[in-house]
């Protein structure tokens, strides 16, 4: 628990909230926000390892961008943050169309969902997200398994300067 000294009343002393964190000398009275950002995801799931970008939309749900990953037909996914603290949740959804017509299972698609929990921390001016992945199985989907680890990179300034630079040569 951090304290800090009530203004006024010498030697009294009380817990400071989860959202407010003390960096150097300086103290934020805010929790991070990680909303409308652009984020480049790099997940490791057994051997496998994937980047894929992500925009957080500000109304909790989650934009999907370009991936070096297996390519899927559909995402969606959601985000929360619990209050007070800088703890991160998101759920993702992504179908996938494999097989082939004509061949002894033909075309099908699956699903397959996984949930991101982790932290997030600030790394100057841009955030981190750092956490394990979750998945759920059983005949009932009761048993959560641990399957991986996330990274969530902040890239919402480099993609607007890539985006600047592109203008500014098309424009030429």
């Amino acid at each position: 628990m951090v304290a800090a000294s009530v203004s006024g009343f010498a030697g009294v002393s009380a817990p400071l909230p989860a959202c407010v964190r003390g960096v150097g000398s300086s103290t934020r009275l805010f929790a991070i926000r990680c909303e409308d950002k652009t984020y480049q995801l790099e997940e490791r799931e057994d051997k496998d390892v994937w980047t894929t970008e992500l925009f957080l939309n500000a109304d909790r749900t989650v934009k999907f961008g370009q991936t070096d990953g297996a390519p899927f037909d559909k995402a969606m996914g959601t985000w929360e943050i619990y209050p007070g603290t800088n703890d991160f949740k998101m759920k993702i959804e992504r179908r996938f169309n494999t097989g082939r017509e004509k061949s002894d299972v033909g075309e099908f698609s699956f699903v397959v969902e996984r949930t991101y929990i982790g932290e997030m921390t600030e790394v100057g001016e841009s955030v981190g997200i750092t956490g394990v992945i979750q998945a759920m199985e059983g005949l009932n989907n009761e048993i959560v398994k641990e399957v991986g680890y996330f990274n969530m990179i902040d890239g919402t300034d480099e993609k607007a300067s890539y985006a600047d630079k592109a203008n500014r040569l098309s424009a030429k």
